[in-house]
């Protein structure tokens, strides 16, 4: 077996600053916070959660409540690292967060950023290309159908700014997020499948800088 060793990450005794990426405008979609979710109790999603593989389409209302309860941010605080540190239901190294959730959705080309302080989603300029090939890999290993593929870029000079050996940190981040929308699909009674593949090259691409890596791809659609 060949052990990749990522190092053991520590807290920096000074940051290092970071200027992080400035995602490009474009149109913006308004999601309504979800009022009162019915949902099973947690034991019950936890004896029940498996992957499903089916995908039917997913509503505006389906994919709000998705992101809402995982990755919106609920509050800021100020910190030394160039940017700030964010409150979120999911947890991450040092409330940092570098992880973006980009969206492909079945019936318009190119991706969506998920805005997690407007709960928002914004169209990415002239990604059309990187998303029908993400989708095309996708789908050779698991049909998306009529599902929203899911890709998580992460930002690791995020991460970096903190923490030296930090590598293994952002995947872990990676693990997190990637289990909290696996529970809270399966709460929401959506079908949610994680992929092998990490989401390069098309995340890299999304930055010229190389600011941007790929960490993992899924899909999510209704349960047919």
């Amino acid at each position: 077996m060949t052990w990749i060793d990522l190092g053991n990450p520590t807290p920096r005794p000074s940051p290092l600053p970071y200027i992080p990426f400035e995602w490009p405008t474009g149109t913006t979609t308004q999601l309504s916070p979800p009022g009162v979710l019915e949902l099973p109790n947690l034991v019950e999603v936890f004896n029940s959660r498996r992957s499903k593989r089916s995908f039917g389409l997913v509503d505006e209302k389906q994919l709000s409540n998705l992101l809402w309860l995982c990755c919106r941010i609920q509050g800021n605080i100020r910190a030394d690292l160039g940017f700030p540190l964010s409150l979120r239901p999911c947890p991450s190294a040092g409330s940092i967060h570098p992880i973006h959730v980009v969206i492909s959705l079945p019936e318009k080309p190119g991706w969506m950023r998920y805005d997690p302080l407007e709960h928002a989603l914004v169209t990415l300029p002239d990604s059309y290309a990187t998303s029908a090939t993400a989708r095309l890999n996708a789908d050779s290993i698991v049909p998306s159908e009529a599902g929203v593929v899911l890709m998580f870029a992460a930002e690791p000079g995020k991460t970096f700014s903190k923490y030296a050996d930090a590598n293994s940190l952002v995947w872990r981040d990676a693990g997190v997020l990637l289990g909290y929308f696996s529970l809270a699909a399966h709460a929401l009674r959506l079908s949610f499948c994680p992929l092998g593949v990490t989401g390069e090259p098309w995340a890299g691409q999304l930055d010229k800088q190389g600011r941007l890596v790929g960490v993992g791809l899924a899909i999510v659609g209704s349960c047919s």
